[in-house]
């Protein structure tokens, strides 16, 4: 029987609750916004009124993070690296190890700083979203 996001087709075949068309827009419009702060971040500082929140600048991390890992596990359809027992998702590293590296680099940015708290929001974002899109994306 057919859940209420309808995953079966009329031969009773499961297919996926979010189609690839709905991953890949999703994952274009995060990663065109993403690019869009970054670009603005480097080369004008954040924004005054966005430094004055504290902590604002880990959640737009654990944000744009975690929504390009959303989206990106969906396009890879959930894809694992297998490392011995251990399964880890596509996405996170694809994301993560740029993410870690970029943070590093940081430190030879004017405007920006090299932060472990930072990259930590990176991380729980990632792991949260790409539990989610597996949770709900069939």
């Amino acid at each position: 029987m057919p859940d209420v996001l309808g995953t079966e087709d009329a031969g009773g075949l499961a297919r996926p609750r979010i189609g690839l068309a709905v991953w890949w827009f999703g994952l274009g419009a995060t990663a065109l916004v993403a690019a869009s702060l970054t670009l603005i971040v480097y080369r004008e500082g954040l924004p005054e009124r966005f430094v004055a929140i504290p902590q604002l600048d880990k959640a737009l991390h654990f944000g744009m993070a975690g929504s390009l890992a959303f989206f990106l596990d969906g396009v890879l359809r959930r894809r694992a690296l297998r490392i011995g027992r251990l399964s880890v998702p596509l996405a996170a590293v694809l994301l993560l190890v740029p993410a870690a590296i970029e943070e590093f680099l940081q430190r030879y940015s004017v405007h920006r700083s090299s932060s472990l708290a930072d990259f930590a929001a990176d991380v729980a974002g990632v792991a949260l979203f790409t539990w989610l899109s597996r949770r709900i994306g069939g």
